[in-house]
């Protein structure tokens, strides 16, 4: 008896369990066909037991905090939400959300409830429209041209295309509207319309197979090595120099101009060429004087040395050569630009003295007599070369015909000589009964200089 009691207990609590659990099922279903899921959470947002309307509510943003940078080159302008009526809206999702959610089944609830939703964007593209045909870089007179590549010389002497100016031409405005409008609808907070493919693009720009094959050969022209032989100097032309030969054409033909080639050589004779420059000389007495009247140092011929150059560059030569010359110096210093060297005759025509150096050191000096200043024959100071030099000589004038047994002259009928019918020389005998010009010597001293003279030798008068 005692154990049909507790059998009847036992079913009577099942039972009563049973409507229970009934009971909660039902209410549960009850609930979820109106509200989501007990324990939903959408976006972050606690939605269970929660309508649409809530939680769509919880997620609205504000159209003013949304802002996007739209990036020219020249410009960024900023559009802002509420400036075109922007909404944003999760409710199309969230009824999906709340349609998946089947009442009967509102148990799942227990294992998934977490929901990610996506927002709908509206806005008004008239409005936007608007703004956009406002932006100052979208007005024709406010674009630039883009510009072709450039070939310019590193300071490394390598030829490059530079690209230029990519300008600010917009090709397809219609384009622009949609880059921001797949902006807008993807909530991004800038465009670039460089991204987007819009601007003009240049003729020709660094990648352009004509402008790669116009650096190749000026690369070849610069990198090419011709130098000028300055007696035993070489001195070579830079690559600057090179480049500057070469005229290239606004399609980026290329050629040797041989007007460029004579002005890069007067160029380089400016840089290089000794002759009749003002220069700077340091003398017997450890002075520096500038030497003004130069009749001495290196010319080169422009007119025909054009032709041999031109012709070496056309046909990319590497060559080493002595370049045609109108005047010659005696020596070169292709660092220092030196004509005079260690090797030289110096006049000191105030005090009437003459000076020999040989590789530096002096070997001989001696008094002399030059032109007399009384009859207006005085010795031109500057600098000059000697011509040649003659044993035994006559030296013939208008009113005079001298016979001497060393003869070297160095600026026309003017240079050096014995006077063997002076017994004095130096002082201040030029004032009144000097030479015609010439520099007189005692015969030991012009016979001791006679062999040590090469033509071509600087003579420095000062």
């Amino acid at each position: 008896m005692w154990e049909n009691k507790t059998s009847r207990i036992i079913n009577i609590s099942l039972l009563a369990l049973l409507g229970v659990v009934v009971l909660i099922y039902e209410y549960g279903v009850v609930f979820s066909t109106k509200y989501y899921y007990p324990g939903t959470v959408i976006n972050g947002v606690q939605a269970g037991g929660k309508e649409s309307a809530y939680v769509e509510d919880k997620l609205y943003e504000n159209p003013a905090n949304y802002n996007i940078d739209v990036i020219f080159r020249d410009k960024t302008y900023k559009i802002n939400g509420a400036e075109i009526n922007l909404k944003t809206s999760y409710m199309k999702d969230l009824k999906k959300v709340k349609e998946e959610q089947k009442p009967y089944l509102w148990v799942n609830t227990l294992f998934e409830n977490e929901y990610k939703v996506d927002k709908e964007i509206t806005y008004d593209e008239a409005m936007l429209v608007s703004i956009v045909d406002g932006f100052e870089s979208l007005d024709k007179d406010n674009m630039v041209e883009p510009s072709n590549a450039t070939i310019e010389l590193g300071d490394d002497g390598v030829v490059r295309a530079v690209d230029g100016d990519p300008g600010t031409v917009i090709e397809d405005r219609s384009k622009i509207y949609d880059i921001i409008e797949e902006a807008i609808d993807s909530q991004a907070t800038e465009v670039k319309v460089e991204d987007s493919g819009c601007y003009k693009v240049a003729d020709y720009t660094s990648e352009s197979a004509k402008v790669k094959k116009c650096v190749e050969y000026c690369n070849t022209i610069a990198g090419l090595d011709i130098r000028y032989l300055y007696g035993t100097e070489e001195v070579p032309f830079e690559p600057f120099q090179l480049f500057g030969m070469i005229r290239i054409s606004d399609d980026y033909d290329t050629i040797i101009s041989k007007n460029k080639v004579k002005m890069t050589l007067e160029g380089f004779s400016r840089m290089h060429d000794t002759y009749n420059k003002v220069r700077q000389f340091k003398n017997h007495d450890n002075k520096m004087i500038n030497i003004t009247n130069s009749d001495y140092g290196w010319l080169i011929d422009i007119e025909t040395e054009t032709d041999a150059l031109y012709s070496d560059v056309v046909h990319h030569k590497n060559v080493t050569r002595s370049p045609e010359f109108l005047e010659q110096g005696f020596t070169y210093d292709a660092e220092t630009g030196d004509d005079v060297g260690g090797t030289f005759a110096e006049v000191n025509l105030d005090k009437q003295m003459m000076y020999f150096y040989k590789n530096k050191r002096l070997i001989l000096y001696t008094d002399v007599v030059t032109g007399c200043l009384r009859l207006n024959h005085g010795t031109p100071a500057g600098i000059y070369d000697v011509d040649f030099k003659q044993s035994p000589a006559v030296l013939r004038g208008p009113d005079y015909e001298s016979k001497v047994t060393y003869w070297m002259p160095f600026n026309g009928g003017i240079g050096f000589h014995d006077a063997t019918w002076r017994s004095k020389f130096g002082g201040e005998i030029y004032f009144t009964n000097g030479s015609h010009g010439c520099v007189n010597m005692p015969f030991a001293k012009a016979q001791e200089l006679y062999p040590e003279v090469e033509d071509g030798m600087p003579v420095i008068v000062y």
